[in-house]
C-alpha cells in the first residue's frame, strides 16, 4: 500500500506534467537564451576569445560549455519555480481545504509540494543537460567524463533543493496564481543577468559584482560551470600566456571575489546549504503559525 506521502508526490507529480503551458514556461528562459546565443551572442564571445587568444583549438567547445553550464543553471531555478506554482493552484481551487480536513500532517502536505519539485526539476533539468551534452559535441567539445557527470548531478541537486526552499517560502506569503505568474515572469527576466549569462559579470562595475556574487545564482552557476568547462579550460587555456586564464576567469564568471576575498567552490556549496537550510527552516516555522 503506497504510503500518504508517496502519494501526494505522484499526485502532485501527474498535475504538473499533464500542464504543458507550465512545463512550457518552466523552459521558456532557456530557450530565449540558447536562441540569443544561437543567433548572436555565442559568435560574438568566440570573436572576443579569438581576438585576445588567437585562433587557438577548442573555442568552441569552451563558449559552448561556458553557456550551457549557465542554462544548466537557470532550469534549476525556473522549473522549480514552476512546479511549486501547484501549491498556488490547489490553494485557489480549495483542493487545500480538502486537506486540512483529512488526518495528513501539514509537514507532510508541506514536504509532499518540496519533493514533487525535486523530482520535477531533476528528471527535467537532466533532458536539459543531455541536450546541453549533444550542443557541446556539435561545436567540437566532448562529453562530459564520469567524475565530472558524477559532480554535476550532485550540482543539479543541491541547486534545485536550494532554489525549491526559497521558492517554496515565498509562495507560503503569494495568495493568488496571478501573483505567482508576476513572481515568475519576474524570476524568467533576471535570472539571465544574476547568472551573468547575457552580460559576463567581470565587465559591470565593482558594486554591482559584490551584490550579484553574494546571490545564490552566482554561487550556483560558479561551481557547475567550473565542473563544466573543466577539460575545456584545460584545452583552451594549456599553452596560453601567465595570466591570460585568470582575466578571462574574472571576467566570465569562472571566479567569484567579494571585496578582497576569494571564495573557493566549497565556500560556494557551503553558501548554496546554508541558504537553502535557512529556507527551509523559516518554511516549517511559518506553516506551523498558519495556513498553506
Amino acid at each position: 500500500m503506497k504510503g500518504v506521502l508517496f502519494s501526494l508526490v505522484e499526485r502532485n507529480l501527474k498535475k504538473y506534467l499533464r500542464d504543458k503551458a507550465a512545463v512550457f514556461f518552466s523552459f521558456l528562459s532557456v530557450i530565449i537564451i540558447l536562441l540569443l546565443y544561437i543567433l548572436f551572442l555565442g559568435k560574438m564571445q568566440i570573436d572576443n576569445l579569438t581576438y585576445e587568444l588567437g585562433n587557438i583549438d577548442g573555442l568552441g567547445w569552451l563558449v559552448s560549455s561556458w553557456i550551457m553550464a549557465g542554462i544548466l543553471m537557470v532550469t534549476t531555478v525556473t522549473i522549480p519555480l514552476g512546479a511549486i506554482g501547484g501549491l498556488i493552484d490547489d490553494r485557489n481551487d480549495q483542493i487545500l481545504d480538502d486537506f486540512y480536513v483529512s488526518p495528513i500532517s501539514r509537514n507532510k502536505l508541506a514536504l509532499s509540494y518540496l519533493i514533487s519539485a525535486w523530482v520535477i526539476g531533476f528528471i527535467l533539468v537532466i533532458i536539459n543537460l543531455i541536450i546541453g551534452q549533444i550542443y557541446v559535441v556539435s561545436q567540437g567539445g566532448e562529453i562530459l567524463g564520469l567524475v565530472d557527470l558524477l559532480k554535476i548531478l550532485g550540482l543539479i541537486i543541491l541547486s534545485i533543493m536550494t532554489f525549491s526552499s526559497f521558492f517554496f517560502y515565498l509562495s507560503i506569503f503569494i495568495k493568488t496564481r496571478n501573483a505567482y505568474g508576476t513572481l515568475s515572469t519576474i524570476v524568467g527576466t533576471f535570472i539571465g543577468f544574476l547568472g551573468g549569462i547575457y552580460i559576463p559579470i567581470g565587465v559591470l562595475g565593482s558594486s554591482v559584482q559584490t551584490v550579484m556574487n553574494l546571490l545564490p545564482t552566482a554561487h550556483a552557476v560558479t561551481v557547475i560551470r567550473s565542473v563544466y568547462m573543466n577539460e575545456a579550460v584545460k584545452e583552451v587555456f594549456s599553452g596560453a600566456p601567465e595570466g591570460v586564464y585568470e582575466s578571462y576567469a574574472d571576467i566570465y564568471g569562472l571566479t567569484i571575489t567579494i571585496g578582497n576575498f576569494e571564495m573557493q567552490e566549497w565556500h560556494m556549496v557551503l553558501s548554496m546549504i546554508i541558504f537553502m537550510s535557512i529556507f527551509y527552516v523559516l518554511s516549517i516555522i511559518k506553516l506551523s503559525k498558519t495556513k498553506l
